[in-house]
């Protein structure tokens, strides 16, 4: 009876360890550690929240899924000579496939990867959806956001990162706030009505100007209605005579010719 017992906990105890290392090789393979050979270590950084961003979130080149997130960490204890302005910043460790990379060879595959990055490949957080998860997408962008120096060095090819439409448009968004949060605007409508007042002051001394002076400038219409029909009568002259152009005036007759 002891011995089956003794059986009977030996099958489950096997049983347990068998589910357990199927368990931890599984977790080991899906943290990238499985089939060492085909990947490459590559890694990225961004100054603002990666929320959604986990251990295992997909890495993809133009849609394709090329890698996975590796670690998340920050600069300040990956990289302990970091200057203190970046110990905040986060960064990502990735893994990547180089089979789906079609390159052959780890150190290949490597140098191709700096070779997109030295042509200008970016890597943006973006989410997956309603779920909340995110993921990498990497491409290369028509407008790429200039970039600050950083004061560390990166052990593996390191992916600039490029903040996504939606992060752009916030971040103007909540600029423009900012700066309207600054705007006295007691101060403005207080130039406004100061310049209003002074138009209206200023048409004020314009009819005051034009008031005294009617008479004068009666008179210069007047002069100008004249002159006008003055000119008119000249010309009707003129259509008639024409000659009356090379005429000049006319000259008392010669006492020789005078009757």
């Amino acid at each position: 009876m002891a011995s089956d017992n003794h059986a009977h906990f030996a099958r489950v105890g096997f049983t347990v360890l068998v589910g357990v290392a199927a368990i931890v090789g599984t977790l080991v393979y899906l943290g990238g550690f499985g089939d060492r050979g085909n990947y490459i270590l590559g890694e990225t950084y961004s100054e603002i929240p990666v929320s959604g961003l986990s251990v295992g979130s997909e890495v993809n080149f133009r849609g394709v899924k090329v890698g996975q997130v590796r670690e998340i960490s920050f600069v300040g204890a990956a990289y302990p000579h970091a200057a203190e302005r970046d110990w905040q910043t986060i960064l990502v460790r990735i893994a990547f496939d180089s089979r789906q990379l079609t390159f052959e060879g780890v150190d290949e595959a490597e140098d191709a990867l700096r070779s997109l990055i030295a042509k200008g490949l970016r890597a943006t957080v973006t989410s997956s959806g309603v779920t909340g998860l995110s993921k990498i997408e990497m491409n290369f962008p028509s407008a790429p956001t200039p970039l600050e120096p950083i004061s560390w060095h990166p052990e593996n090819p390191c992916i600039p990162p490029q903040p996504s439409m939606l992060t752009s448009f916030t971040s103007s968004a909540s600029e423009v706030m900012r700066r309207l949060g600054k705007i006295d605007f007691a101060a403005a409508w207080s130039n406004v009505t100061t310049i209003a007042e002074s138009v209206a002051s200023l048409t004020q001394n314009a009819d005051t100007l034009v008031e005294s002076q009617r008479a004068r400038i009666d008179a210069i219409l007047q002069n100008l209605e004249e002159t006008t029909g003055s000119l008119k009568e000249l010309v009707s002259e003129l259509k008639d005579d024409p000659s009356l152009l090379l005429r000049s005036v006319e000259r008392p007759p010669l006492p020789e010719t005078a009757q």
